[in-house]
Order: C-alpha cells, then structure tokens, then sequence
C-alpha cells in the first residue's frame, strides 16, 4: 500500500495536481535518448523524475543558472580495493565527480577473504550517496596456477545470490574454463541466470570462436577490448563493450575508432583498476568523458556512453536518463567539454557542490579480523630469492609495456654467476619475485622483468592481483628482502628499499590491499612514496607500482609470474626460464 501511495503522490506532481518537492528550473536537459537539449523545468518528488515541462510551484525551487541538467554517471566494471581505501572513502572522491552509480567486482579481497570479505564489501557499501552493485566475484581463485587466501565455489555463489544484497556474477576470468565447459565453472553461471543476474566478462586476448563460446554461456559484455577490432568482434556478438581507462590499462584511445553512430549504443566506461591519486587528480568516469571528448567524440555522445547506455547493459531501468519516472540522480554541468561538476543530487537530494560532498559519511563499518590479519608468510631468507640460470641459454623474460596490463615474452641472454641470475640494470633486466602469503605455504615464484627502469633499489607490494601474494623486483636481493619483510611487518603494504635499508611505505591494513585511513591521508603517502621512486632510480611519470600489480596475474596475456614459477597465459601453463 505504502507503493501505491508514493505513485499516488508522484502522478499527482507529475501532472501538477500538487506541488512537486523540488523543482530544477533555468537549465538545460541534456536528453540521452535523442542526443538533444531540453530547455525546461526539471520537477521532482519522492526521490524521482516526475516532469520535463512548466512547474512553476514547487516545495523547493533550485535556479541551474544555465547549467546543463545530466544523469548521473555510472562505472560499468570497477575493483574498489585498487583505489587502497574501502568504499565509505571512496564514494567521498567520486561522488562529487559526478559518478553516482559503480558496477563493483570485490574479487581482489575476496582473493584473501572469501566469502566473508564479499559480505564485508556488501555491508560497508550500503547507506552512502553512492549506489555500489556489488557483484559475487566468478574465479576465486582466477586460475589453479597460483596459490591465494580463499576459494568460492558454485555452492557459495548461490548462497550469496540467495542472501539477497548481490547484483551479478563478477568477471569470468577463467575463460578456459568456460571453453572445456567445466561443470564448476557453468554451475556458477547457471546460478546467475536462474537468480536473473547479468553475468560480466573478462574475454582477453579470446578469437573469435572462444568469444563465440563464451557468449553461448551467457556472458553480456566485457572490458578487456584493447584494440577497435577486438571491440567489433564483441559488439558483433551482441555484447557490450565497457571502455576502459583505468591506471594501468588505458584502452580508450585504442577503441574509440570502433565507435560509430550505428553502434554507439552497444559501448559504456569502465575504470577497473584506478589508482587513488590518478582517481582525485584525474577523475573516474567523468575523466573518460573528457578524454573522448578531446579525441573527438561528440560530447552528448559520450554522455550517453557514460550514463544511458552503461544503465541498459546492466538492466537499471530507473537510471541512466532524465525522464520521468527516473530516479532523481543527476548533476549539474557547467560546461561539456570540460565536463565540470557543480553539484550532484542523490534521489533528489544535494549530496555534493564544487567538488565537496556536502554531508557527512557514515563512519566505516569494521572489517572481520581476519582481513585486519592477512599477512602470513612462511618464514623466508635472502636465499630465497636465488635464481639458478645457465649462461649459455637465453632467458624467457617477461617485457612489459607502460600503459599496458598485457606482457611479451622475450628471449635474451642473462648474466649468470657462480650458476645464479645477476640483474642488470644496464640492460633493464632486473630479478622478479612472488612469495605466497595467505597461509604460509612457503612458495616463491621467481622470474625476470624488463621495462621497469630501476636502478638501484627494489620495489615491494602485497597488491599483486588477483590472488594478493607479495610481490617484488629490483636490482638486488638484499633490498628485495628488506622491502618484503617490512611489509611482512606493516601487516600489507608497499615499500621501496634502496642498499638493503627502506626510504619509504604505506601501509595497506586492510586485507593488504586497503588503508583504513581517510582517503586525503593516503593519497599523500602514496605521493610520498612515489617521491622516494627516483631515489632508486625511476625517473618515469608512470607508476611502477601499479605495473607491478598485474606481473603475477595469470589471466592476461602473455607471461606472467605466479608463486609457483613462470607462467605462459596463452598455453595456461607453466614454462621453464630457460629451455
């Protein structure tokens, strides 16, 4: 009854029987569905779009003093835990940016937590300004190759469906998996289609007949399109294609020639994986609007991308568009290309103005202890980090390119002494490592990188999707075990370590992948950390750290590192360094 009353009340300020709440007047509305501007009065109640037209009586008048009227922005694929704060801080940074709406995969968490740490996800993301869909994360862990904190089987994706709070079923990495038509795997996603759940892909590097298969299964879109044509492949296929531009991945450029008037309506954004620092200086979804722009697509279009066209792929009815019957979730724009955000409404209410949320957040719910206490190495020495080589046979090194989660394989000579790799930074090739650290297994992966420039000094961080164990490279073991047992010690984290001793950390507290800090705090020890980089040697304006973060992933092409040795993505196997 209570429903029907509330249509009651917003049928009668729709058709101006009574005053609406809140009336949004001298703006234009920018109309997605036709690409046009509406110059007209934007009337509200109840939280929702009730009129476009003539509202001269309202509760509350609001003068948009020419501004333009958009949706609210949504991100169709995003990982919280890579922004290192959990979601009460994040909604902080991106809701004055415009983004009201995130498509959220928790499975880096997940990767240490289980099924506890979803429910944590769930539970810090409710009662905000923000509107997270958490989806129920696929490949926990993404592949058998590895070793990480947890597992989700097909019983515990439908005990989570059932238990109400998830949208989906999160990206389906492990596409072998679907191709062999493994009973696990098609469990999980049969679970989704009987809950009525939209099912997410991760389809890198796939042919046309693997995407063939893995749209057969039921998968709906994907954001590892790295290339116009891999982009039409997907769209051909009837998927959506989420744009990414992310930190370390940034495919926009790359697929914006894919996009024509015909097709448009089947592309969105996504952010993924985007580091804090680069969410606060260079935006989320609103960021990608500005860059579409500045390469030259129509601003109304990459609106449209970012709003109407990201709520159809993920079936959200009541949002994406200024319309009646819409929620009342929108901005005000002062100007398009630059995309600047003067205010945002939440259901009808002012959440944030110039860039500052205009109420306070709830404070952050506790996590379980277990994700308080997630690091648990075997206990480890230098000698460890050894890696036995022959001098004369080449190398497979992993060559990684900035820009870029995607690696090559390259086949060099190697300095070897007394039967041990020695790196060199002379020639970029410098030692990589991964211990495992969620149950004190022991298992360290060893390998060789080329394309971080370092060159004195090693890098460590436990943020190493997607199964979070520490990883590490540098010139030298000594400042390699120095940085990885103050990890250890902080409990999670990043470190630099130059000649054995650390000049910089943060530490990530939270399952080794979050700081339960304010997000202002952690941004400036990340800038401080970023600082101490050219100490060792880095010089570059890209971030090593988050380059880092994808050496071990064993689902994205080509050569990757797990904790049990060198791992060949497109053959899904391990290989030799030297053969």
């Amino acid at each position: 009854m209570k429903h029907v009353n509330k249509q009651q009340s917003t049928i009668a300020a729709s058709s101006r029987q009574k005053k609406p709440d809140l009336v949004v007047h001298n703006g234009k509305i920018i109309d997605v569905y036709t690409l046009t501007m509406i110059e007209a009065d934007l009337a509200i109640s109840d939280g929702v779009i009730v009129g476009i037209g003539d509202y001269p009586d309202a509760v509350k008048k609001v003068d948009a003093k020419g501004a333009y009227i958009c949706p609210g922005l949504i991100d169709g694929h995003i990982h919280i835990e890579s922004t290192m704060v959990p979601p009460e801080e994040f909604s902080k940074i991106v809701v004055p940016k415009g983004v009201t709406t995130v498509i959220a995969d928790p499975h880096e968490i997940a990767n240490v937590g289980g099924m506890e740490a979803v429910r944590y996800m769930i539970e810090a993301s409710k009662g905000l300004p923000l509107d997270v869909k958490m989806m129920v994360p696929s490949c926990v862990p993404c592949a058998i190759f590895e070793h990480n904190g947890a597992e989700l089987t097909s019983n515990d994706v439908q005990t989570l469906f059932a238990e109400g709070d998830a949208f989906g079923l999160g990206e389906v990495m492990d596409y072998p998996a679907v191709l062999s038509g493994d009973e696990e795997m098609l469990a999980k996603i049969e679970s989704a289609k009987l809950a009525g759940k939209i099912i997410d892909g991760h389809a890198a590097g796939l042919d046309e007949y693997a995407l063939n298969a893995y749209r057969t299964a039921g998968i709906v879109n994907d954001h590892e399109a790295v290339s116009a044509e891999e982009a039409l492949a997907r769209v051909q296929r009837g998927m959506y294609v989420l744009i990414r531009e992310g930190t370390a991945a940034k495919d926009l450029e790359a697929i914006l020639p894919a996009v024509t008037p015909a097709n448009a309506r089947r592309f969105a954004f996504a952010t993924d994986d985007r580091h804090l620092d680069h969410l606060v200086k260079e935006g989320s979804i609103d960021g990608s609007i500005r860059k579409a722009i500045s390469l030259g697509m129509p601003a109304l279009q990459a609106i449209q991308l970012a709003t109407l066209n990201a709520a159809e792929a993920f079936g959200l009815k009541e949002k994406g568009a200024i319309a009646p019957g819409c929620e009342a979730t929108f901005l005000l724009i002062s100007e398009l290309t630059s995309f600047t955000v003067e205010a945002v409404y939440e259901k009808g209410r002012l959440v944030a103005e110039q860039g500052e949320m205009t109420l306070d957040i709830r404070t952050s719910i506790t996590a379980p202890e277990a994700l308080q206490k997630s690091m648990n190495l075997a206990n480890f020495s230098i000698r460890d980090f050894q890696l036995p080589a022959d001098p004369n046979k080449k190398a497979t090194i992993i060559s990684v390119k900035p820009g870029s989660i995607m690696t090559k394989a390259e086949h060099e000579h190697i300095q070897v002494d007394q039967g041990l790799f020695q790196a060199q930074a002379s020639i970029n090739q410098l030692k990589l490592v991964v211990a495992e650290r969620h149950k004190k297994l022991g298992h360290i992966g060893l390998g060789i990188v080329k394309g971080i420039p370092i060159q004195n000094g090693a890098i460590v961080s436990t943020v190493a999707h997607d199964s979070h164990n520490v990883i590490a490279c540098g010139t030298d073991d000594a400042s390699i075990y120095a940085a990885m047992k103050h990890v250890e010690q902080l409990g999670g984290g990043m470190a630099i370590a130059k000649n054995g001793a650390i000049l910089a950390s943060i530490q990530l507290d939270l399952a080794g992948l979050m700081s339960t800090k304010a997000y202002q705090t952690v941004q400036a020890e990340i800038q401080a950390l970023e600082a101490s980089l050219t100490e060792i040697g880095f010089t570059e304006t890209w971030d090593p750290f988050l380059t880092l973060a994808f050496l071990a992933l064993p689902v994205i092409p080509a050569i990757k590192l797990t904790d049990t040795g060198l791992f060949d993505v497109l053959q899904f196997k391990h290989i030799p360094l030297q053969s």
